[in-house]
């Protein structure tokens, strides 16, 4: 099973680069839970250097990047932070640290780091740059994926989901789902609920590069739904962040 080359992957990465590995799941399409046939693994972990190196002057890189097809075809993308890199990030409430922990697929998760760390990011939770990071993907794909009126159906995703995603932060103001059958709540017309589903059951069986018409439905939500998402984060201010939960964290891992 692909499942266990991955994780036999991802010890022999730790291994090969001297770390622990803490933490891995499933983010992209397979996370999100909108796979085509032919999707990618997008696998994303986490892992430590042994304590020495954190007490050194010296700097070091704080990623590990390995792409890899198999015999299958299928296509492994493994990226991996360093744990101190993911507490900083979750200090400045980046968006991808909340998706990589709640993702529905998970390879590996030592001494409960993805619950320790789920609870401690959600004092971190800022929705007005969780609105603007959702918004700055989606715009910048509408702005490049569509052509004559046409797009990847692929990229109908990667419009739709951040707008969700964007959505759910400034009428909630906490983390968004990472699956984006739970974002759909927030579609009220029926109407473009029902071509969003349709999209979903041809995506199921399309190849990613499958092209389709723009769905003039569904321009006309996003249209609607961007600028007000856009005025809800204008009228929102970052919390004052205190990092002290976070530095305690890191200590007791190390």
């Amino acid at each position: 099973m692909i499942e266990n080359t991955i994780v036999e992957k991802l010890h022999q990465i730790a291994e090969q680069h001297h770390v622990k590995l803490l933490y891995a799941c499933e983010t992209g399409s397979r996370g999100w839970g909108f796979a085509s046939p032919d999707s990618d693994y997008d696998i994303r972990f986490i892992y430590a250097h042994p304590q020495k190196k954190y007490l050194s002057i010296s700097d070091f890189k704080d990623t590990i990047e390995l792409m890899t097809t198999e015999e299958g075809g299928e296509v492994l993308d493994f990226s991996g932070w360093d744990i101190r890199k993911v507490l900083q990030h979750i200090k400045r409430s980046n968006a991808t640290m909340f998706e990589w922990l709640q993702s529905p697929i998970e390879y590996f998760n030592a001494y409960q780091l993805k619950q320790d760390l789920w609870t401690l990011a959600q004092a971190y939770f800022a929705p007005q740059t969780a609105i603007n990071h959702y918004l700055g993907i989606m715009h910048s794909t509408q702005k490049t994926s569509i052509v004559d009126d046409h797009i990847k159906i692929k990229k109908y995703f990667y419009i739709l989901r951040p707008l969700l995603a964007a959505m759910w932060a400034a009428k909630y103001q906490t983390p968004p789902p990472i699956q984006f059958k739970h974002l759909l709540p927030l579609v009220e017309d029926e109407v473009v609920l029902q071509k969003i589903n349709q999209l979903l059951i041809e995506k199921e069986t399309a190849d990613e590069g499958f092209v389709i018409p723009i769905i003039p439905e569904i321009q006309a939500f996003v249209q609607t739904n961007y600028p007000n998402c856009r005025l809800a984060a204008s009228q929102m201010s970052l919390p004052v962040v205190n990092a002290e939960p976070l530095n305690k964290y890191f200590r007791q891992m190390l």
